[in-house]
């Protein structure tokens, strides 16, 4: 389940710095400025960077599938569509 407390500020990091380095090099130094921010964003837990880097795939495996699978709510909260509101009719 998607945090539901998740802020439109790390929506919109998660749209646009974390997705595109999603499928990129994995490494200490991604996992800790993307993967685990974006996991922790996305779940609303603390959570660590795997202690062996035999871990990491399925670290990155596991962020990457919750983000396929709210990837359209994630993109709703970052850019929220915007509604048209008529003006109110001055009553005299």
């Amino acid at each position: 389940m998607l945090n539901k407390d998740l802020t439109r500020e790390n929506a919109i990091w998660l749209v646009e710095s974390y997705y595109p380095k999603s499928s990129g090099r994995i490494d200490g130094n991604t996992m800790d400025n993307y993967f685990v921010p974006a996991r922790k964003y996305m779940t609303g837990k603390e959570v660590g960077r795997p202690g062996c880097g035999c871990h990491y795939k399925s670290f990155v495996m596991m962020t990457n599938s919750m983000y396929s699978q709210y990837e359209a709510e994630i993109k709703t909260i970052a850019y929220p569509p915007k509604t048209k509101t008529r003006a109110k009719r001055k009553t005299t």
